[in-house]
């Protein structure tokens, strides 16, 4: 049976700091073929809770199937579904542009248009840092890509409900 993905959908899991806590919640997902798009995992306000923000293709019977899974691995505390309710979803992403003396103005000014931060800065490149949606992060990308991308790395979407 192939599975049809209408979106993507963000789950937030709230968990226990337990060993191997993560390797059983990303086990669960790819067991059952599932495609993890992004993956982030940090400290919460609450003290020995951590918070998984998982970005997967899917559709709203995945996601019922993939919740009711994940209550069932005891240190889940909690399952969001940010996918359609209010939320604020960021993504971090470091991009190292190859840069003549004559290009680093247009660089610049790019950077300044997506409210990047230039983190370093050499005799040949521009590194840029910039946090935002998806878009935002995929419209720079595609500005810079006309200079010589380098190097990209991005965080895992992270996200919270408003």
């Amino acid at each position: 049976m192939e599975l049809k993905y209408n979106y993507e959908c963000i789950l937030s899991i709230l968990v226990e700091n337990q060993p191997s806590i993560l390797t059983r919640i990303v086990g669960l997902f790819t067991r059952r073929g599932f495609i993890i798009n992004s993956l982030a995992v940090g400290t919460t306000e609450y003290t020995g809770l951590s918070r998984i923000v998982i970005a997967l293709p899917a559709n709203l019977r995945i996601i019922d199937q993939v919740t009711r899974q994940l209550y069932k691995i005891f240190p889940t505390v909690k399952v969001f579904n940010l996918t359609n309710v209010p939320s604020i979803t960021r993504e971090l992403i470091l991009i190292k542009v190859l840069s003549s003396i004559e290009e680093r103005r247009q660089i610049l000014e790019i950077a300044n248009i997506f409210n990047a931060n230039i983190v370093d800065c050499t005799n040949r490149t521009v590194t840029l840092e910039i946090t935002g949606d998806s878009k935002k992060t995929v419209a720079i990308e595609q500005m810079l890509h006309k200079f010589g991308i380098l190097e990209i790395v991005r965080t895992g979407k992270i996200g919270l409900s408003t």
